[in-house]
């Protein structure tokens, strides 16, 4: 029972640290921060490490159930608000584009709904359920859209592409574990189980997220400008009824 407890707390301890990560990482490429969708990504890297140090402080060093429950529905709050950004800005369809934009607010209801009637302060399943199917169901058109659309590079090769898989990750593992803490939650091991489930899915996206700061996109010309250096060099290629005489 004793290592049971030490496994469980060295991974959230290794996970928390995970958590930290893409900032870091941010530092460490800071000149590349003037991407595209980094700058939003940066205040949510910063934002996720403030909120690890709070629920590191609120767990070991000032033991309060209630406000580290807090912490993390307002980081909830957060995680949803800056995400949705961050996909919004590369979204051709200007219908999602503004669904995701304006989503944060009725999600802000639902979350306000579910603490103001919550008895005892707990993990707010109910939001974070929400939270899940909507990203799943954002992030899967994303790709589709991306497919469709985008030709000009090689999706791997962009920073969007890994946080979204990142993300597609967390959602899909996370919606999984809270469906089987809903069904499982009286089994005996169900806390060791809950904390290595939690904590694989976390450190997968959180790694994926440090690879998508490392990206470093070239800058595509549209095939507007393409074609018009083509047809300059030789504009045989765009008028083959034109025969040049020799």
């Amino acid at each position: 029972m004793k290592k049971l407890l030490n496994i469980q707390k060295y991974l959230f301890n290794i996970t928390l640290f995970t958590e930290a990560l893409p900032f870091i990482f941010l530092l460490l490429f800071s000149n590349r921060i003037k991407d595209k969708g980094k700058r939003e990504f940066f205040i949510y890297a910063i934002l996720t490490a403030l909120s690890v140090t709070c629920l590191f402080l609120f767990r070991y060093t000032y033991p309060n159930k209630n406000t580290y429950f807090s912490i993390v529905r307002i980081h909830n709050v957060i995680e949803f608000s800056i995400v949705a950004w961050i996909f919004s800005l590369f979204f051709h369809n200007k219908i999602i584009k503004k669904i995701v934009a304006f989503a944060p607010i009725p999600f802000f209801i639902i979350c306000l709904i579910d603490y103001l009637s919550a008895k005892t302060l707990s993990i707010a399943y109910v939001p974070l359920l929400t939270e899940c199917l909507f990203f799943i169901a954002l992030l899967i058109y994303f790709f589709f859209e991306k497919m469709k659309l985008d030709v000009n590079e090689p999706l791997f090769n962009t920073f969007i592409f890994w946080i979204a898989v990142a993300f597609l990750i967390n959602f899909s593992g996370n919606f999984l574990l809270f469906v089987y803490s809903e069904t499982s939650n009286k089994e005996p091991d169900f806390k060791t189980n809950y904390t290595i489930i939690y904590s694989t899915v976390t450190i997968i996206k959180n790694i994926l997220l440090c690879i998508a700061v490392t990206m470093k996109e070239s800058v595509n010309k549209n095939n507007s400008s393409n074609n018009s250096i083509l047809t300059i060099a030789n504009p045989l290629i765009f008028t083959p009824d034109k025969t040049s005489s020799i």
